[in-house]
């Protein structure tokens, strides 16, 4: 008898595998989200709210789990119960991002690196 070993993927080649989703615990079901349909997350706890275009999920999954497989390309976290999709920020303030119309908190520590990751021009 012989045994077939099976390569292992590790989370970025399955994200690039299922064309830029992931597969998220929402309820009861295993939910498909992809990634550029994300505008930001919002933790409370050990849920996060997945804030969508058209929609949001609500996860079981910690910040710092999820943190770990967002493309750092694309997804940067600005405050302790906030991450973002860098390419849906419409403005910046001195304390806040905006995107679409929702005022997201920049801690104090995070400004001037979210400064360097957006084509600022001064």
């Amino acid at each position: 008898m012989q045994v077939h070993k099976t390569e292992t993927l590790n989370i970025n080649d399955k994200i690039e595998q299922f064309e830029g989703s992931i597969f998220l615990n929402v309820g009861k079901r295993i939910q498909r989200i992809s990634l550029k349909s994300i505008e930001y997350i919002k933790g409370y706890g050990d849920y996060m709210k997945v804030k969508c275009k058209e929609r949001s999920h609500t996860v079981h999954i910690t910040m710092k789990n999820l943190e770990k497989i967002l493309p750092s390309s694309d997804f940067y976290r600005i405050h302790k119960s906030y991450i973002i999709r860098l390419d849906k920020i419409e403005g910046v303030t001195t304390s806040h991002v905006h995107i679409d119309d929702t005022h997201i908190p920049i801690s104090r520590n995070n400004k001037q690196e979210l400064l360097s990751l957006i084509p600022w021009v001064k």
